[in-house]
């Protein structure tokens, strides 16, 4: 079976993350964009999404996204992405380790008029921290 359009989609969205050209997010992301998995201080908003790949791009130059699996029905799409970096500048206050992470995200998105207008998301948040040495032996 090919892919749908919003599985299509979906690929460049995570294409245009590993690439940093956040620009590509106004053609593929809609305005009234809903982010359900936020971050303490960024708006869950279409802004606020550039806002937290801009903030990772800066500790991870490198950040890479690999769409593992996908599975679409309707207007919504389920995806599991490998996501790794490496810790090259300052990020969130801690000096960069030149240490690498690699972890799984899991993400639901929903999609009306050709764009994403919602994403819950679960990112192996604690791997990477352990991953770049955050927790002491």
């Amino acid at each position: 079976m090919s892919p749908s359009t919003n599985e299509m989609r979906l690929r460049r969205y995570y294409e245009a993350l590993s690439t940093g050209n956040l620009n590509d997010l106004e053609t593929l992301v809609s305005e009234e964009f809903v982010d359900h998995e936020q971050l303490l201080g960024i708006p869950a908003t279409r802004a606020g999404l550039k806002q937290k790949y801009t903030l990772l791009r800066a500790g991870f130059p490198d950040l890479h996204f690999v769409v593992e699996d996908l599975m679409g029905v309707g207007e919504q799409v389920a995806v599991r992405v490998s996501v790794c970096g490496t810790h090259t500048a300052e990020f969130m206050g801690r000096p960069p380790t030149g240490r690498t992470f690699a972890v799984t995200s899991l993400g639901i998105f929903r999609f009306a008029s050709g764009r994403i207008t919602e994403h819950w998301g679960v990112f192996d948040q604690m791997g990477m921290l352990a991953q770049l040495g955050a927790f002491s032996s």
